[in-house]
C-alpha cells in the first residue's frame, strides 16, 4: 500500500522527524517475506497486509499546504492524508489551512498535531466537518506511532 502524505509544520526539526519516521516505517523494498506469505494466504490482491510505503510531501506553512492540495487535486494525484500543525506562524494557521483543504478535497482525512490546547476538538469538528475524517495528536508525540496511525486511517478509509 502506497500512501501519499502531506505534512505541514513550521518547525524544521519536526519536519525532519516526520521524514525519518515515515522512511523508517517503510523500509526499501518492504518486507518481502511478509508480502510473499500474505499473497500465499490471501491472494495476490492482499495489499492491506503489506508493509505500507509513504510518499511524503513536507512544507512549513499552511498556505503552502493548501497550494499542494490544490495541485494534487487538479493533477488527479490526491493525498491520502494531511497532517497539520495547529500553529504555523506567519500566515494562516493549521485550522484555517484545514478548512481550505477540506473545501478542496472533502474526502481527505486530516490529522491535527499541536503542543497547545487552545483549539478544542469540537471547534475543529464544527469548522472542518465531518468529524469522522478528523484526528488529533498532542505533542510531544511518537512519530513512529503517528506513521502507524496514518497507515491505519488510510487503510480504513480505502475499505469504506
Amino acid at each position: 500500500m502506497n500512501i501519499r502524505v502531506l505534512v505541514a509544520d513550521d518547525d524544521a526539526f519536526i519536519l525532519r522527524c516526520y521524514q525519518r519516521a515515515f522512511e523508517a516505517s517503510a523500509p526499501p523494498g518492504g518486507n518481502v517475506a511478509l508480502e510473499s506469505l500474505s499473497e500465499e494466504l490471501f491472494g495476490p490482491d492482499s495489499e492491506n497486509f503489506r508493509q505500507p510505503t509513504f510518499d511524503l510531501v513536507a512544507c512549513s506553512q499552511g498556505q503552502v499546504a493548501v497550494e499542494q492540495v490544490t495541485a494534487a487535486v487538479t493533477g488527479g494525484n490526491r493525498f491520502d492524508v494531511v497532517v497539520l500543525d495547529v500553529r504555523m506562524p506567519p500566515g494562516i494557521n493549521g485550522v484555517e489551512a484545514g478548512a481550505r483543504i477540506r473545501a478542496l478535497d472533502g474526502d481527505v482525512p486530516i490529522i491535527f498535531v499541536s503542543g497547545y490546547s487552545d483549539v478544542a476538538r469540537d471547534e475543529l469538528e464544527r469548522r472542518i466537518p465531518p468529524a469522522s475524517k478528523l484526528h488529533y495528536f498532542s505533542k510531544p508525540l511518537s512519530f513512529s506511532d503517528l506513521a502507524n496511525e496514518v497507515a491505519r486511517i488510510v487503510g480504513t478509509a480505502r475499505r469504506e
